[in-house]
């Protein structure tokens, strides 16, 4: 891992997956590149009104964004390489022209479980989860990094092994020398099948490098069963592949990804194929 985006909106959670960056990025010795973006205020109606120039604008948000950066520059003494950038513009679509053109590795993101926000609003974070192929951390409000020691990695396994994803979780967990705990859950009154086994297989193949264990549990919701796992067995991650629904799906079944990113109470490492 060499390059790590952090997209900030200078609030309290926006600074606390800050802090949780750049721990990260000392820790991997990674390039760590601020980003702001923000919106040229589009005047209306018919009054005029006394508006900031977009240079102006411009300006200003330079400014914050590389003070933000001294700040962690001052902090670090130095010890990571980083880079402010601040554009006017949407949010998603600045954050996955600044991974093209930065060649971004890991982007790291503050959410908020606030139950009114996850059903009216959503976030720019579930919605870069399903718009970008580059990992992302999400980091919630209250955690602080530390060596990543163990990460549960959510699997159907009666459904194919993502050999792609796979291989970057097992990626991560090699920087951290992490053990990966692979989990299925499933209903209360689901027996695991046959299938179960040959994922079961498949996973022990790609995983064949790395400290590993395969796991069941039983819950009436996905999120329970994870959250309560990672907390009786000390996860430090989660890590889930989001999977690409179909229309239907989309309608009437909310992602587990988007469902975890807001109840987790440790970091969600989001990664695609």
């Amino acid at each position: 891992m060499k390059t790590i985006l952090i997209p900030t909106d200078y609030s309290q959670v926006a600074d606390n997956a800050l802090k949780y960056a750049t721990e990260l990025a000392k820790f991997s010795n990674s390039k760590l590149i601020f980003l702001h973006v923000y919106q040229i205020p589009i005047p209306t109606g018919e009054i005029p009104i006394m508006m900031i120039t977009p240079q102006e604008l411009e300006k200003e948000n330079q400014n914050r964004i590389r003070a933000l950066e001294r700040t962690i520059h001052t902090k670090t003494k130095g010890e990571i390489k980083t880079e402010a950038i601040a554009r006017a513009g949407f949010t998603i679509d600045e954050i996955k022209n600044v991974i093209a053109e930065k060649n971004v590795d890991l982007v790291v993101m503050g959410i908020t479980g606030e139950k009114v926000r996850e059903i009216l609003i959503g976030s720019h974070t579930a919605s870069l989860i399903k718009q970008t192929q580059t990992p992302v951390l999400v980091v919630p409000k209250d955690s602080k990094f530390k060596k990543i020691e163990k990460i549960v990695l959510a699997c159907n396994y009666n459904e194919t092994v993502n050999a792609a994803a796979v291989e970057k979780v097992k990626t991560f967990a090699q920087l951290f020398d992490a053990k990966i705990l692979v989990l299925d859950v499933e209903k209360p009154e689901a027996v695991p099948v046959y299938e179960n086994t040959v994922a079961g297989k498949s996973l022990e193949q790609l995983l064949t490098n790395v400290d590993h264990g395969l796991f069941y549990t039983s819950a009436e919701e996905i999120t329970d069963g994870i959250n309560v796992f990672a907390d009786e067995h000390k996860c430090d991650w989660i890590a889930m592949i989001p999977h690409k629904h179909n229309l239907f799906d989309r309608i009437f079944h909310e992602s587990n990804t988007k469902r975890m990113a807001f109840h987790t109470h440790i970091p969600l490492l989001s990664v695609h194929d």
